[in-house]
């Protein structure tokens, strides 16, 4: 074998040994952005389960009556927020089926009928059994009591634990008063 020769295949071999490197530092890389992904999700998974307890906690030192308020006014946090497919998870089936059978029904009423920026205030709370009804007034933040679009309304609020609960609203009462 000529000088030229072993020149060649110490190339050669020079060139594999470098593919093989590069290939281990990447296996490793990808291992490692598997890692962190997976360290993301644990850590995302343990922010959640933190503020669920946080609100549990917070709800177990509520008398009733504030918490049925909290849970009333948690759902119209989320329609002032515009995250319509949270809200309507919280509808009673029975009265989604018959008055809002598409997100897009629920999302199409709020955006008709409520005010862009809301004020919520509970004048009255009376337990039936096993559900409550709120007596709510809706006030328009934006545009005042004379120009605003507000009204009355009630909402009923059945708790099945602790934040879990199920809703439906009258609908009819949500008109314009002039």
């Amino acid at each position: 074998m000529t000088n030229k020769h072993k020149k060649i295949i110490i190339f050669i071999l020079i060139i594999l040994i470098v593919l093989v490197l590069l290939l281990i530092i990447l296996k490793n890389k990808d291992h490692s952005k598997e890692i962190s992904e997976t360290e993301i999700q644990k850590v995302s998974n343990e922010a959640e389960r933190k503020e669920k307890n946080a609100i549990l906690e917070k709800l177990y030192k509520m008398n009733e009556q504030d918490r049925i308020n909290y849970y009333c006014a948690e759902f119209f946090k989320l329609i002032d927020k515009k995250q319509y497919e949270k809200a309507y998870s919280f509808l009673y089936d029975e009265y989604k089926e018959n008055y809002f059978p598409t997100l897009a029904s629920f999302k199409r009423y709020f955006n008709d009928y409520f005010p862009d920026d809301i004020t919520l205030n509970f004048s009255n709370i009376e337990r039936l059994g096993e559900i409550y009804v709120l007596w709510v007034d809706v006030k328009d933040t934006l545009n005042g009591i004379e120009l605003g679009h507000n009204f009355s309304m009630n909402v009923v609020i059945k708790e099945n634990d602790y934040n879990d609960f199920v809703l439906s609203f009258s609908r009819n009462s949500a008109v314009k008063e002039n």
